[in-house]
């Protein structure tokens, strides 16, 4: 397969030119190593097939978030390190600085990076980490050129190492302020019926990005209570949608007398929450959850398994609990007008739907083209940006 981007050492003789007369140069290095597991979980084929993606990115953004004459190559033959070196300043006698290196990685993390994690869907769901290293390459005549540059790609990759723990000890700073300070926004997102157009329930939209740091329990924790008690903006007659962990089960602040003193004090009567759970984790922890959901229902709660068809091949056991309402994985969603496979896997969730008497809500439509093909097939009920976005309210 042609190969756009070659490794670095077949510009080899460019770089020892632009090295020697400029006596430094400033090296950038994307490290999408991350996409590597691709090829572990779906072969060569999606492998490379996200690699041209990433290939035709790098090229659309060339004079953008990166110069033109900036030399780029992989640090080896079909590699995922992409090296930039670094064009010199358009004023040739201006010596190069640290800060412009420094502000060449913060235009490709603050545009390019985001544009490229998007490239591994829907092999990878979640947006994979990619990191910007930098450093500096000095000239020094008594050493081969090429050990000069692996010396300043190890030092970039290590720099964006530091700069990645650095960010995750802000990130997890600012998770225990958000729940000692109980900062948190509650935005609701629309789930409509897809006949009518009418409102049918609200869908809490809950972060859950203190997996890394051990504190999801703690945050949902948060959230979920944050959720409830501002559903008064919420019409009286639709649906809470709640996501839950599987420690949600069990905890004793929602269960018992507390969870009576808590939804009386939100003023939230429980056959308008909706528990979502993920398919994933349904089938994971099956028992616990065909053990726990008689109590909640017993109070009058439903319950929706999330992620419906994301492969976990956990349809029978999802039957068998028969939940109230089947949330189709966003995955399947994306362009289903044009995909037969998608629209046959929806065909039997929803015939799955009919048979143990639940219904089918689609997640993430993003275009006219899905809603009407979903509608067609029978889907009950639609969310996603093209019909409703996440509303914070006066929060």
């Amino acid at each position: 397969m042609f190969e756009p981007v070659p490794p670095y050492n077949e510009r080899l003789a460019d770089l020892v030119k632009e090295l020697t007369e400029a006596g430094c140069l400033g090296v950038l290095v994307l490290d999408l190593g991350p996409l590597a597991i691709i090829e572990d979980e779906y072969g060569i084929d999606a492998y490379e097939e996200v690699r041209q993606r990433v290939f035709k990115i790098l090229d659309e953004h060339r004079g953008k978030d990166y110069r033109t004459g900036d030399i780029l190559g992989l640090d080896r033959p079909r590699g995922l390190r992409f090296i930039f070196f670094l064009e010199r300043k358009r004023r040739r006698n201006v010596p190069f600085s640290v800060a412009d290196l420094r502000a060449a990685r913060g235009r490709m993390l603050g545009s390019l990076l985001p544009n490229l994690s998007r490239a591994a869907f829907p092999y990878l769901k979640a947006s994979p980490r990619l990191d910007v290293g930098c450093a500096v390459v000095v000239h020094n005549p008594l050493l081969h050129p090429e050990r000069i540059v692996e010396r300043a790609t190890a030092e970039a990759l290590a720099q964006a190492a530091h700069q990645r723990r650095s960010e995750e000890l802000l990130v997890l700073e600012r998770l225990q302020d958000i729940l000692l300070r109980e900062k948190v926004i509650t935005a609701y997102q629309p789930i409509l019926r897809m006949k009518e157009g009418t409102v049918m329930g609200f869908e809490a939209a809950l972060f859950a990005a203190a997996r890394h740091h051990n504190l999801l329990v703690e945050l949902d924790r948060l959230c979920r209570r944050r959720a409830l008690l501002s559903s008064g903006r919420v019409p009286s007659n639709a649906r809470i949608f709640v996501n839950a962990l599987p420690a949600t089960m069990r905890d004793p602040q929602f269960r018992g007398k507390p969870l009576i003193d808590f939804l009386d004090r939100a003023q939230v009567a429980p056959d308008r929450i909706v528990i979502e759970i993920t398919e994933k984790l349904v089938i994971e922890n099956y028992g616990l959850f065909r053990e726990t959901m008689a109590y909640f229902s017993d109070l009058g709660m439903s319950f929706a398994v999330d992620d419906v068809g994301a492969g976990y091949s956990g349809l029978e056991s999802i039957a068998r609990l028969k939940p109230t309402f089947l949330k189709i994985d966003t995955a399947l969603v994306r362009d289903v007008h044009a995909s037969m496979v998608n629209q046959a896997i929806v065909k039997a969730i929803i015939s799955l739907g009919r048979g143990i008497g639940a219904q089918v809500i689609a997640e993430g439509i993003h275009s006219e083209e899905e809603t009407q093909a979903l509608r067609t097939m029978g889907v009950d009920f639609g969310q996603g940006y093209y019909l409703a976005r996440p509303d914070p309210g006066p929060e």
